[in-house]
């Protein structure tokens, strides 16, 4: 017979499905609110009964057809007797609402849960146990018992329709792997004339694909890594029958992966590729709030979509875009972003952001999912991996700001007044935690602090408390909604703090409205590692992922078995002109007696060759003391504003596009035009990079510096905390120049700190080939002039 591996926790669903999409649903795992409540009731349990057992392990094999389904589990609590006790424990910030989810619904998956662990037992014993549901809050501590009965005949019904359903779906699996593998025998690399240096980067990481090792490679842009890189990975995916997770670190970055996919699509491989959206992008509401209340896309979402039979319709199309989603959305009134989750089974390449995988409330497990073998791992690319590190460490911090909840108390106006009473005393009472967490805080500076756990998790509890009632009352969800807005800051918060551990500091920082409480997290790594063993190979790859060690240690490769590549620019080196100037600093203390040198730089510069040129900066008020400065005849003048529509971007491609005039454009390094845009051919000749962009020198910076100081060595702090972020943004500012074999450019670096060691370790290969100091010229004007008319300028 064929063996199949199912954890009781995804074996006991309703069956068929049915619920409505809502925190307490019991369709995934509960909100996270701390195993330390788990213990608390174990531990108490032990004492009054020291036979009284805490996770007991259980397990039962059922046959279905071809299929032997082994369903295992580890009880919260048993004691034997006569008759025994079989107990579960949840926990909830709210327990009211989930008592009243569990009371509503006799196919509850925690109620078939605990059942099942029920049903076990009576086949192993002969006899039917006692069974407990004990539900706890997290804000008071205090439990309440569920008490269930197993009724033996009803249970099996309930298990023959499950088991007939996990056996048709282990036959689809097995449709579907056979697909797979018959799809890489005939699989090709879609195009004819692969670019210098991508064979040999397919090499590199085909040669990696074992199974044990992780891969981290710094190519240039214009090498085609992201069709070098998919191609064999997905090739050894399918060949096992498995799928690959694609990340990026922005949803507009998912159209070069998609275009990787539509080209293998085109070779005739019968490959399916899904894109997921951001929930806000596709949520059909003003507000995105996943409760049947107040969205009817949530409510009964499970029973519509297995009505309907959606999953299986939409697994059958070549391509899932966002307007199928919405489309089958509307039509069956069903949420379509949780549709496109309940479909990422059936796809073979699925491109997302990074949050899906990594962060504390992604979906990981469903994405990794392929059948129900444990073994059974999909791969997973990391593009632009450089970004990972600080992204992941984003997805663990939290704070609270009185500046933003005195914000909210003015929005409260209008709102029930049993409503409003209650959120206005929960922002009143979070004011008064903030402002009594500063510690040692003398009101000027910022400084660590601790916090106390019964008082965060209280908070949480009231939070999810006033949102039930918010729900509940008259009220009409606004724009911007400030009770949600309240409630979301309490969760993530709560989330957090739930994870503290040695990578984690706790900040004060004082404000003239009060403070900021902050949680920061220093380093993921140790989280990301976790990740990584869903899958079976990880491929990591940028532009920017030097010095390697330092990006292997944040991204978690150093936990296990990992190497590194790096690949040169396949273009002609003679057609770009890399060149220094550290006869400038930017330094913050030499900033004003440098002004006119990088206003006079920027002139002589640009006007040797008119032509579109970006200048990068550090900072926008960098930016804007220069702009004041410099006098371009002839150029039209663009500056980057601080929050630019998608619209004004577009505009500022489009004049570089149609290159009717010289243009410059002063921009932010790491903004929204140093990174992930193309510029071929003449909308960049040049790209002048004024200084690196170190981070900010604040408390928060100097924190995350002797957390690297002591984790790392104290060589590296200052490195870890400053300089390597800060070079990562002017390598990709750089790399904007040159994109094909026809392009030719200028890159210019501005400060005197990029002929020092530390930053030349940032580096491309190819641009350090030679002494850096090569690359300071004696006679710039000159030099520069013979560049361009070397190239035909």
């Amino acid at each position: 017979m064929k063996n199949l591996q199912l954890a009781v926790s995804e074996f006991a669903i309703p069956s068929p499905r049915s619920g409505s999409i809502e925190a307490y649903s019991g369709y995934g795992p509960l909100p996270n609110v701390g195993n330390q409540l788990h213990l608390l009731v174990q531990e108490e349990r032990m004492r009054l009964n020291p036979s009284y057992m805490a996770e007991k392990w259980t397990a039962h094999s059922f046959e279905s057809g071809e299929f032997k389904i082994t369903v295992s589990g580890r009880l919260d609590g048993f004691r034997p007797g006569q008759p025994a006790l079989v107990e579960e424990i949840k926990s909830a910030y709210n327990p009211v609402e989930l008592l009243k989810a569990l009371a509503v619904n006799p196919e509850h998956p925690y109620l078939l849960q605990v059942r099942t662990y029920a049903y076990i037992q009576w086949l192993h014993s002969g006899e039917v146990p006692e069974i407990n549901l004990h539900v706890i809050s997290a804000r008071s501590r205090q439990g309440q018992d569920f008490p269930v009965e197993l009724d033996v005949p009803a249970y099996e019904a309930w298990l023959g329709r499950r088991l007939l359903e996990i056996e048709l779906e282990a036959r689809m699996f097995e449709t579907l792997k056979k697909r797979r593998k018959k799809t890489s025998k005939s699989f090709v690399f879609p195009f004819s004339e692969p670019r210098q240096g991508q064979i040999e980067l397919m090499q590199t990481v085909e040669k990696n694909l074992d199974g044990k090792t992780a891969l981290l490679v710094q190519a240039p842009t214009g090498l085609g890594k992201t069709a070098g890189v998919l191609f064999p990975v997905l090739r050894e995916a399918l060949q096992r029958g498995e799928k690959v997770i694609y990340l990026t670190p922005k949803n507009s970055q998912h159209a070069v992966a998609e275009d990787a996919v539509r080209r293998l699509q085109e070779t005739g491989a019968k490959v399916r590729g899904q894109t997921i959206h951001a929930k806000a992008k596709m949520c059909f509401k003003e507000q995105v709030l996943c409760n049947p209340e107040y969205c009817e896309y949530a409510r009964d979402y499970y029973g519509k979509v297995s009505r309907a039979g959606l999953v299986e319709k939409l697994g059958k199309k070549k391509n899932l875009t966002f307007r199928s989603y919405q489309k089958y959305g509307r039509e069956f009134e069903v949420c379509p972003f949780e549709l496109q989750l309940d479909t990422v089974q059936r796809a073979d390449v699925v491109i997302c952001d990074y949050n899906y995988v990594f962060s504390p409330r992604g979906i990981q497990g469903r994405l990794a999912a392929n059948g129900f073998s444990s073994k059974s791992k999909p791969n997973l690319i990391i593009d632009e991996a450089h970004n990972l590190p600080q992204r992941a460490a984003d997805y663990f911090s939290a704070k609270l700001s009185s500046e933003t909840l005195r914000d909210l108390q003015l929005a409260l106006a209008g709102l029930p007044s049993s409503v409003q009473g209650q959120a206005d005393e929960l922002i009143g009472d979070t004011l008064d935690f903030i402002s009594s967490s500063g510690g040692e805080s003398d009101g000027r500076r910022a400084c660590k602090t601790t916090l106390d756990a019964d008082s965060v998790l209280g908070f949480a509890g009231r939070a999810q408390e006033l949102l039930a009632r918010y729900l509940e009352s008259s009220a009409q969800l606004q724009p911007n909604d400030a009770i949600l807005t309240l409630c979301n800051l309490w969760s993530e918060f709560a989330q957090s703090y739930a994870g503290l551990g040695e990578e984690f500091f706790i900040s004060f920082t004082p404000s003239p409205r009060g403070g900021v409480l902050k949680i920061t997290c220093c380093d993921a790594s140790e989280w990301l590692n976790e990740g990584y063993a869903k899958f079976a190979n990880v491929t990591a790859f940028s532009a920017t992922v030097k010095p390697f060690d330092y990006y292997s240690r944040l991204l978690g490769f150093h936990h296990r078995v990992s190497k590194h590549a790096e690949f040169t620019s396949p273009f002609p080196r003679e057609r770009r002109k890399l060149l220094i100037i550290p006869q400038v600093s930017t330094k913050y203390s030499d900033r004003e007696a440098n002004y006119g040198k990088i206003k006079d730089g920027i002139e002589r510069i640009t006007a040797i060759h008119p032509g579109n040129y970006f200048v990068f900066f550090p900072s926008f008020d960098f930016l804007s003391r220069v702009l004041r400065l410099v006098n371009v005849p002839g150029f039209h003048v663009i500056a980057q504003k601080r929050e630019m529509k998608r619209a004004e971007i577009e505009g500022v491609l489009a004049e570089l596009r149609a290159a009717d005039r010289p243009t410059i454009v002063f921009a932010v390094q790491g903004g929204v035009f140093a990174e992930g845009l193309d510029y071929p051919g003449e909308m960049l000749i040049g790209a002048i990079v004024v200084g690196p962009a170190l981070p900010t020198f604040d408390f928060e910076r100097e924190q995350l510096r002797a957390y690297y100081e002591t984790k790392h060595g104290e060589e590296n702090g200052f490195d870890y905390a400053y300089t390597y972020p800060a070079m990562a943004k002017v390598v990709q500012s750089a790399g904007r120049v040159i994109r094909s074999h026809s392009d030719r450019g200028l890159i210019v670096l501005m400060d005197r700190r990029f002929v020092q060691g530390s930053y030349i370790k940032s580096m491309p290969a190819d641009w350090i080939a030679d002494d850096p100091q090569a690359y300071v010229s004696q006679t710039l004007t000159a030099d520069i002039r013979r560049f361009w008319d070397e190239n035909g300028a």
